[in-house]
C-alpha cells in the first residue's frame, strides 16, 4: 500500500528525517503543481506518495521527463 500524505504531513516527515533540510512547504507545493513528484487530489488537498518523493530526492535526474522538442512536427492522435 502506498504511503500518501498531505503537503503539511510530508513536510514534517522530511523535517523529521533531516532537520537541516532546505526543502520548504512552498517548494513541495511547487513540485506537486509542476508534476515533478506524483500526487493526487483528495477534495481540496494534494496527497503525495512519500515513497515516490524519497525516490525523487535520492536521484532527481532519474524522474525527469525529456524536454519537449520545439519546432518539430509531432503526430496527433486520431480519435
Amino acid at each position: 500500500m502506498q504511503r500518501m500524505r498531505t503537503i503539511e504531513e510530508t513536510y514534517h516527515y522530511i523535517k523529521q528525517q533531516d532537520p537541516d533540510t532546505a526543502i520548504t512547504k512552498h517548494a513541495l507545493r511547487q513540485m506537486v503543481i509542476n508534476h515533478v513528484i506524483p500526487s493526487v487530489m483528495s477534495g481540496k488537498k494534494y496527497l503525495i506518495n512519500i515513497d515516490a518523493l524519497d525516490k525523487y530526492l535520492e536521484a532527481p535526474e532519474a524522474m525527469k521527463e525529456p524536454a519537449p522538442q520545439i519546432g518539430v512536427i509531432r503526430p496527433i492522435a486520431e480519435r
